[in-house]
């Protein structure tokens, strides 16, 4: 089963500490690899396919991540700045990319008729929305919790990516957009050959994702007037 495509709450999963010490250790021996970026990005998508992880549990999984690149930078010495940056950008990619599955994964699941309750599909949506915001707070916390060069490095990443948007935000943009008008014209193209179940399912997926998709435009209209003022 891919974890990654059920980012509905009631089937997360906490991870134990053992997970999370291995995660860490294996993102501090990344450090040292000259393809930074990828080794991280693999490391992050192989979390939330192979293990029993998700998208649920992306605070702990960008915590373990980065605190373990940034141990590992540290103690090889030398510049730690462009390490950082390689290895969240891997770690976006990944996040990325498992948001957009997790969105296919839901259409998918309304074309084919499956029944939401309105709860439950907009804490799913929610979940992917606010994927970005989480990967921030993580990158902040982490910083919180380390010190010297690598405190004021993640301070100044997790600030920067707090301004300019992370490559997950665009994604997880552009694929419930793209949920909410592809299931709305499934839904009205195919409405004669659909079950009613089908319909129904494809026709709440939408309204809730555009009701989503409308938060999150105000959202990002609030953020940009800030960043102008």
């Amino acid at each position: 089963m891919n974890d990654a495509q059920s980012p509905a709450p009631s089937e997360n999963s906490i991870p134990d500490n053992q997970q999370l010490v291995q995660l860490q250790e294996e993102a501090a021996a990344t450090a040292s690899a000259p393809d930074l970026r990828e080794r991280v990005r693999e490391l992050t998508a192989r979390t939330l396919h192979q293990r029993r992880m998700s998208l649920n549990d992306i605070r702990e999984i960008v915590g373990a991540i980065t605190s373990g690149v940034g141990s590992g930078l540290t103690s090889r010495g030398g510049e730690i700045k462009e390490g950082l940056k390689q290895a969240v950008a891997g770690l976006d990619d990944a996040v990325g990319s498992a948001a957009q599955a997790a969105s296919y994964t839901l259409q998918e699941a309304a074309a084919q008729g499956k029944a939401f309750k309105d709860n439950e599909l907009k804490a799913s949506l929610e979940q992917l929305r606010d994927l970005e915001t989480q990967i921030v707070d993580t990158l902040k916390q982490t910083a919180s919790q380390s010190g010297g060069k690598l405190k004021d490095e993640l301070d100044s990443l997790s600030e920067h990516l707090k301004n300019s948007g992370t490559r997950t935000g665009e994604r997880v943009r552009e694929a419930l957009q793209q949920l909410a008008s592809g299931v709305k014209a499934s839904s009205e193209a195919g409405r004669a050959g659909l079950s009613e179940s089908a319909s129904t399912a494809t026709e709440r997926l939408s309204q809730v994702a555009s009701g989503i998709l409308e938060a999150l435009s105000d959202s990002l209209k609030r953020q940009s007037e800030r960043l102008r003022s």
